[in-house]
């Protein structure tokens, strides 16, 4: 089966009791228009049992958590604020007589990335049949990215911001799996099992808001 598009990205802030994620708080959100998606695992070291002169035990425990990077078409400032434990602010100036608004997110040193569930929906295909992939990551803490800028030529290069988390593995007695992986017939279907996880109960006006959201993150602010 091979994927031929993305997405998302959906996330919810992480409820976290000892240590490990229970639930999520908040309202299921968009990070922005997904662009790419990779996913590396947290592999784990071969650590053989030699004896007669030979492996005779290996340690085949699997592999849990890794690293998650990610290239959105836009960061807005909401997006930035809730992933890195700052906030938005409004901020205003005067030219003339005349009062301009704007927002503002501002790093003081103290903040605290907030760990989130994340999860997006890959297009899948195969022998002419397409189905949509939901993958989910119990919990993502991601790290702010650098800024890049680059000026306008003779055509226009895109500049799109990377983010990279790390994804929380093995957790607690290991009951809740931390990836999931499904596939649906249609995208509303996906979409409703991505609200399912979140703790939300989907409903066909809640499916439909997320296009509607996605068209009105194009009008924020982004950074």
């Amino acid at each position: 089966m091979a994927g031929i598009g993305l997405y998302g990205v959906f996330y919810k802030k992480c409820n976290k009791e000892g240590g490990v994620t229970t639930g999520y708080d908040g309202s299921l959100a968009m990070m922005g228009k997904a662009i790419s998606a990779n996913f590396e695992p947290n592999s784990p070291e071969d650590n053989p049992l030699f004896a007669n002169n030979g492996a005779a035990e290996n340690d085949s425990s699997s592999g849990s958590g890794g690293t998650l990077t990610q290239t959105l078409d836009r960061m807005t400032l909401e997006t930035a604020s809730a992933l890195y434990g700052t906030t938005v602010e409004k901020v205003s100036v005067k030219i003339g007589e005349t009062t301009v608004e704007g927002t503002e997110i501002a790093y003081k040193g103290t903040e605290q990335s907030m760990p989130v569930g994340v999860a997006y929906i890959k297009l899948q295909q195969e022998d002419g049949v397409r189905t949509h992939e939901v993958v989910f990551y119990r919990e993502v803490t991601y790290s702010r990215p650098g800024d890049e800028a680059q000026t306008m030529g003779e055509s226009i290069e895109w500049q799109t911001p990377e983010i990279e988390g790390i994804v929380a593995g093995l957790q607690g007695d290991g009951s809740e799996p931390w990836y999931r992986a499904s596939r649906w017939p249609t995208q509303d279907a996906a979409i409703a099992y991505i609200f399912t996880l979140f703790g939300e109960t989907a409903t066909a006006e809640k499916i439909a808001a997320t296009g509607n959201l996605l068209k009105a993150m194009e009008d924020e602010v982004s950074v």
